[in-house]
């Protein structure tokens, strides 16, 4: 459904519930979609908005649209994680669109926070909380190396690992009603050190790209950051611009950064 109180833009949620009808076989390679005034109509929103939508959808290659015929369903380019999503997340960014996303646990525990985790959860110096530490794989092959750093209250749902390959975020929604509502994300480039080259089956100093990433709920108070460092020759990251006066005037929109 549109969350008309999210900061996310409501071209970007119609085009995001299109992708996610795609990727569950709603609508089939080929498939006519519903045109735009349907669109409108169902969603409650304007032509020019269905029409930014569409838009986005088509320049990724997810559509088609054939004057006086309609708009289809094309064959689309897989595996975009969109950082501009207040989620983030890898799991299910990555799997909407069709692949299969595998993860590795390689420590689940609790314990002291580290230092830039305490500031980005605003928790006291050496706070206790939960570190989950992944190799995550899509398609087979090891794809990101990621540490999530929670605060402790709500410890228990993190480290309730029934199943690996569970999207962490859904896990704590249904267990512990944290329920992402915006998040920052800082990129930057940097070259593979000879722990993460091992994990990521590359050379040290390789290129990878590192993700710093802090996730608040809707009352602004922090509960997720991690630190990930990815392959982006095994999958690809999507951020989109918005403009600045635009995003001005919303409440707090998510922010992404890249910093050389």
């Amino acid at each position: 459904m549109i969350d008309r109180s999210s900061p996310v833009p409501l071209y970007f949620q119609l085009a995001t519930l299109i992708e996610q009808g795609i990727a569950s076989g709603q609508w089939e390679p080929g498939a006519r979609l519903p045109s735009e005034p349907e669109l409108c109509e169902q969603f409650g929103l304007s032509r020019a908005t269905v029409r930014q939508a569409f838009g986005r959808l088509e320049h990724r290659g997810l559509i088609g649209r054939l004057r006086g015929q309609g708009t289809f369903v094309q064959e689309g380019e897989p595996g975009l994680w969109l950082l501009q999503s207040s989620e983030g997340s890898f799991q299910e960014e990555v799997d909407r669109m069709g692949r299969t996303v595998r993860s590795k646990v390689l420590r689940a525990e609790r314990g002291r926070l580290p230092e830039w985790a305490c500031r980005a959860l605003e928790l006291e110096p050496a706070a206790d909380g939960a570190t989950l530490e992944r190799l995550r794989f899509v398609d087979g092959d090891v794809a990101l190396y990621a540490v999530n750093h929670l605060p402790l209250h709500i410890a228990d749902a993190a480290l309730a690992i029934d199943n690996p390959n569970e999207s962490l975020y859904r896990r704590l929604r249904e267990r512990a009603g944290a329920v992402p509502h915006g998040g920052r994300r800082i990129l930057e480039a940097i070259a593979a050190d000879s722990g993460v080259a091992e994990l990521l089956d590359v050379r040290p100093g390789d290129p990878l790209i590192l993700i710093e990433s802090v996730t608040w709920d809707a009352d602004m108070r922090p509960f997720d950051c991690y630190r990930a460092w990815l392959r982006t020759d095994r999958t690809k990251i999507d951020i989109q611009a918005h403009d600045p006066g635009a995003a001005a005037s919303q409440p707090l929109p998510t922010h992404d950064r890249e910093r050389a």
